[in-house]
């Protein structure tokens, strides 16, 4: 199986955690000669929150608010991640990144670097009244419908709109998946048109 470099995006509440760990089972039954690594930016902001440095009480309020991070911090993120645990033979996933289009540079940048091209773009939509639903829930500390309507207002203003750019951009291919149907309908069509 070819190297595969997959970047999940769309917002909170659209499945992307169910979808790429289904995946990563996927890859890892079907083909046992390559790792598979994860990165996702929630996971690696909520971690920086817990640390008691200044950039960890900052990134913790941030958040608790339904803020954006800055970019200079998610993409340091980001390329920690990479450095320290991507060799460039793995498989590799990216949750919820890039955030913005300022961000698009840096990451374009690091998968060069790290030799991890071709990429696939998996873009999954729901309405936001199906994302506040399932993202209350939840029950998560930041998951008030204030914080959840607030982050869903900037991922539509800024995240979505990179869509057009890897659409036009050599080394990405863009897959639209319709995130309002059932687990199981989801991940056969990423499959598919992933052609796994």
């Amino acid at each position: 199986m070819e190297k595969q470099t997959l970047i999940f995006l769309g917002p909170q509440g659209s499945g992307k955690g169910t979808q790429i760990q289904l995946l990563k089972e996927y890859l890892q039954k079907n083909d046992s000669t390559r790792a598979v690594f994860e990165f996702g930016m929630g996971q690696g902001l909520r971690e920086l929150a817990t640390s008691p440095s200044f950039a960890g009480k900052k990134t913790d309020s941030i958040l608790k608010n339904g803020g954006l991070i800055p970019y200079a911090i998610s993409c340091s993120v980001f390329t920690q991640f990479l450095m320290n645990n991507y060799s460039g033979e793995e498989h590799l996933i990216i949750d919820g990144f890039p955030r913005t289009a300022d961000q698009v540079p840096a990451l374009d940048s690091a998968l060069e670097f790290f030799e991890a091209k071709p990429i696939t773009v998996v873009c999954i939509n729901i309405s936001d009244e199906e994302a506040v639903t399932r993202l209350l829930k939840r029950g998560r500390s930041d998951d008030t419908e204030e914080a959840i309507r607030k982050r869903l207002a900037w991922s539509r203003k800024d995240t979505m709109p990179n869509i057009a750019w890897f659409k036009t951009a050599p080394n990405y291919r863009v897959l639209e998946i319709d995130g309002a149907r059932s687990v199981e309908e989801i991940q056969k069509d990423i499959i598919t048109q992933l052609g796994l």
